[in-house]
C-alpha cells in the first residue's frame, strides 16, 4: 500500500510540474564549440625567451533558455560552461572532473575546477497597451555599429535597463542605464574592503536608429560617472583596471574620479543596386581631475565599406579604417595625455580579417584576451575580402588581404619615464603599433555544413610583420632584449574547430 502512495504522489508531482511548465514556452538554443590551434603569434624570431609556439583544444559550451509567457513577455537565461583547455588538470577538459592525486582510479567522480557562468539573465517585456519594450537585468549592450561586426566602444555583457520605443514608423529611441562596476554592492564598511564613497561606475547612453527604404542612420551617445574607488586598484588608473578597460590616460592615478563621453553615428546605404555601403565614426574623452592634461584620454575612429552583392557566388567587399595614435613629443614621451579613443568593458565582436585583430569564428582570438581592439588602438589600414565564396555544395570561404600601419608617435614608448608603463598602458610588442610597424596579413577561412546545425571551421591565417627592433629594442617593454637581440618574426596560425549551434 505504501508503495502505491509513493508512487501517486510521484504522480501528483509530476502533473504539478507539468502545470507549472505549461505557464511558459521555452525555447533552447545555443553554441556548443571545440577548438584546435596551433599558431605562432608573439612574433619574435627563434631563440628569443618569450618565443611562444603553441598548440591548444579549446571548449565552450554556451546555452540559452526563453521562458515565453506571451508575446509581450519573456525572460531570458543564457549560461556559459568553459572556455577551457583539455587537459587543465590531469586528464580532464577543465570544465567538467579530475583525475584525484590521491586515487587515480577515481578520477571519474572528481569535480573538475570548472564552473557555470552568467552570460545573460534578463526580463525582457512591452509596457502593457504599448509598443514600448523593456529589456532589464543582466544582458548584452553594444552600441550601434554599421561595419567590424561589433561596437569597438562598449559590446558587453553588463548589468543594464534598456528602453525601446517607437517615435514614428522609421524611427526608434533607445536609451539604457548601466553599472558595468561597484566595488561596494553592499554599501557597509568590511576589513580588506572597498569603503567610502566614489565605489561605482554608472553609465547612460542612447541612440536613434532611422531606418529608410535604402539606407538606415543611427546616432549615439554614452556618458559614464566613473567613482575615485571604482575596483581598488582604480579603474582609472594607467596600472589598473582602467589601463585594461581603455579607460585611463597616460598618468592616471588612483582615487581619482573620471567622467567619460562618447559620440558617433553609423550607416548603411543599399539605395544603389548591387551595393552596400557602411560607415561608422566614434569618438570618446575621459576627463579625470588634478592635472587634467596628464589625466585626459581622448581619440576618435572611422571606417569606411562598400560591398558588391550583385555575385551569386561571392560578396567582394572593400574597406578602409583609421583610429587616432598617441602622439608623443620629445620632452616626456606622451605623459601630457592620451590621444587614443577610450572603450567600456572589453569589445566582443570588433574584427577585420580574422588574425591580427581577432577571430568571430573561434573561441579564442591569438591575443587569447577579449577587448584586445581597444588596447591596439592607434593604427589604420585598409584591405579587401571575398566573403561567403560558394563553389561547392555545402562549403563556403571566406578570403581577407589587409595592411595595417600605427598611428602611434615611436616617441611614446621610447621615451616613457615610467619603467611599467609601456605595458600597462596597452602598448605591448606584438600588438601596440608605432608608426614604424606595419604586417599584412592573409587569410583563408573555410566552412563545411556536416548537418544545417554542424559546422567545421578552418581558418588559415598568415602575418608578415615590420616591427622596428631599433624602436622596441630601446622601450620600456619587458621583452625589449629579445626584440633588440632577434628581431621580429612573421606570425601563422591554424585552426579547425567543431561548431553545434541550435
Amino acid at each position: 500500500m505504501k508503495k502505491i502512495y509513493a508512487i501517486a504522489l510521484l504522480g501528483l508531482m509530476v502533473l504539478g510540474l507539468a502545470a507549472t511548465a505549461s505557464a511558459a514556452e521555452i525555447k533552447a538554443t545555443g553554441k556548443w564549440q571545440i577548438d584546435a590551434t596551433m599558431q605562432n603569434a608573439d612574433f619574435l624570431k627563434k631563440g628569443a625567451v618569450s618565443e611562444d609556439k603553441q598548440f591548444n583544444i579549446e571548449q565552450r559550451v554556451r546555452t540559452a533558455f526563453e521562458f515565453i509567457a506571451n508575446e509581450n513577455l519573456k525572460g531570458v537565461l543564457d549560461i556559459q560552461i568553459g572556455t577551457a583547455n583539455w587537459g587543465t588538470g590531469a586528464m580532464s577538459v577543465g570544465a567538467g572532473r579530475s583525475i584525484s592525486t590521491a586515487a587515480y582510479t577515481l578520477g571519474a567522480d572528481q569535480a573538475g575546477n570548472g564552473n557555470i557562468m552568467l552570460r545573460r539573465g534578463f526580463v525582457d517585456f512591452k509596457w502593457p497597451g504599448t509598443k514600448v519594450n523593456f529589456l532589464v537585468g543582466y544582458q548584452t549592450v553594444s552600441l550601434p555599429a554599421a561595419f567590424g561586426g561589433g561596437s569597438a566602444i562598449l559590446d558587453d555583457q553588463v548589468a543594464a535597463a534598456v528602453m525601446v520605443a517607437p517615435l514614428t514608423d522609421n524611427i526608434k529611441l533607445l536609451a539604457g542605464y548601466a553599472r558595468p562596476y561597484d566595488s561596494n554592492p553592499s554599501q557597509t564598511t568590511t576589513a580588506g574592503g572597498v569603503t567610502g564613497s566614489g565605489t561605482s561606475t554608472d553609465v547612460v547612453f542612447a541612440a536613434v536608429p532611422m531606418d529608410f527604404t535604402g539606407f538606415n542612420i543611427t546616432p549615439f551617445g554614452a556618458y559614464a560617472n566613473i567613482g575615485a574607488s571604482t575596483v581598488a586598484t582604480g579603474l582609472n588608473t594607467s596600472g589598473g583596471a582602467g589601463a585594461v578597460m581603455g579607460l585611463s590616460g597616460v598618468n592616471s592615478t588612483s582615487n581619482q574620479g573620471m567622467r567619460a563621453y562618447w559620440g558617433g553615428v553609423a550607416a548603411t546605404v543599399t539605395a544603389l543596386d548591387s551595393f552596400k555601403f557602411m560607415g561608422d565614426f566614434n569618438y570618446g574623452k575621459v576627463a579625470g581631475s588634478g592635472n587634467r592634461n596628464s589625466n585626459n584620454r581622448a581619440g576618435w575612429m572611422a571606417d569606411i565599406a562598400v560591398d558588391y552583392t550583385g555575385f551569386k557566388m561571392m560578396t567582394p567587399e572593400a574597406f578602409f579604417v583609421y583610429s587616432s595614435g598617441e602622439k608623443g613629443n620629445s620632452t616626456d614621451g606622451g605623459q601630457s595625455g592620451s590621444n587614443r579613443m577610450p572603450s567600456l568593458g572589453n569589445p566582443q565582436t570588433w574584427a577585420v580579417g580574422s588574425f591580427f585583430f581577432g577571430d568571430r569564428n573561434f573561441i579564442t582570438s591569438y591575443t587569447g584576451q577579449d577587448g584586445y581592439v581597444q588596447r591596439i588602438m592607434g593604427f589604420w589600414t585598409a584591405g579587401v575580402s571575398l566573403k561567403d565564396i560558394k563553389l561547392i555544395d555545402k562549403f563556403s570561404h571566406t578570403a581577407n588581404l589587409l595592411y595595417v600601419k600605427g598611428t602611434n608617435d615611436k616617441r611614446f614608448i621610447s621615451e616613457r619615464t615610467t619603467s611599467t608603463a609601456a605595458n600597462s598602458n596597452g602598448a605591448a610588442y606584438g600588438g601596440f603599433l608605432t608608426t614604424k610597424d606595419s604586417l599584412w596579413e592573409v587569410d583563408f577561412n573555410t566552412k563545411y555544413m556536416i548537418y544545417d546545425e554542424l559546422a567545421v571551421n578552418l581558418d588559415l591565417g598568415y602575418i608578415n610583420a615590420n616591427f622596428d627592433k631599433n624602436v622596441w629594442g630601446a622601450s620600456k617593454a619587458s621583452n625589449a632584449a629579445d626584440i633588440k637581440q632577434y628581431g621580429n618574426n612573421d606570425a601563422y596560425s591554424a585552426r579547425l574547430g567543431v561548431v553545434y549551434s541550435f
